[in-house]
């Protein structure tokens, strides 16, 4: 054989050689990222597995503060809450009822009268008889004690009017405070009902976001290992 040829045959098996070598790396390199992947997806599995576990426990342990009849019950609150029901609906107080007539001395006349001899008995007394001086004396005797007396009976009515009224906005004031206390109870129990239906709604709504996180960090760290 010529020495180039030989030259040319060795060149060639050297060649053949040295591409099985690199195949044969190749393949094992193809092999053991294989590996790894397999390894890398089986404890992604697990670890799958584990989070999945910690989360359906943390769900069976999760505490619930209301129940689908609370949330009912509040709905039905809330969309019958009327403020108006809760303002006291009175009437004014009626001070046309008093009139000063009905307090005035019921021995009003009596009495006028017993002025009217106490002052004829004066005149008399004093010589004056029927004079004008006597007349305008009998008068104005008899219209002073009927104005004091007139005096009196609208004092006794204001005294009166006023305890009446006084009773009356004491009586309203008591029945808009049984109302209002009424109201703070509904309001206050549709409070207590909303910050626990708002309690489990949050953790109702973590744990789902925990279970979108883990599906999401699974997804993109199984696109990772392709």
């Amino acid at each position: 054989m010529a020495p180039e040829l030989a030259a040319a045959a060795v060149g060639g098996v050297s060649s053949l050689i040295g591409s099985g070598i690199n195949a044969y790396s190749a393949y094992k390199e193809r092999k053991a990222a294989e590996k790894r992947r397999k390894e890398a997806n089986q404890q992604l599995s697990a670890w799958e597995t584990d989070a999945n576990r910690i989360l359906d426990e943390a769900m069976r342990n999760n505490i619930s503060l209301s129940t689908p009849e609370e949330v009912e019950s509040y709905q039905r609150m809330k969309s019958s809450y009327d403020p108006s029901k809760y303002v006291y609906d009175f009437q004014p107080f009626d001070k046309d009822i008093y009139h000063v007539e009905d307090y005035l001395n019921p021995q009003r006349e009596a009495i006028l009268a017993d002025v009217a001899k106490g002052v004829q008995h004066t005149a008399a007394g004093a010589g004056l008889g029927h004079s004008s001086g006597a007349l305008e004396a009998f008068t104005q005797g008899i219209v002073n004690k009927d104005e004091e007396l007139y005096d009196k009976a609208w004092d006794r009515l204001n005294t009166e009017r006023d305890f009446d009224y006084g009773a009356y906005t004491d009586y309203i004031n008591q029945k808009q405070q049984q109302l209002q206390n009424i109201q703070n109870g509904i309001l206050n129990q549709m409070s207590f009902m909303r910050g626990d239906i708002q309690f489990d709604q949050q953790q109702q709504d973590a744990m789902t976001a925990n279970r979108l996180n883990l599906g999401n960090t699974i997804a993109q760290t199984r696109a990772q290992l392709v």
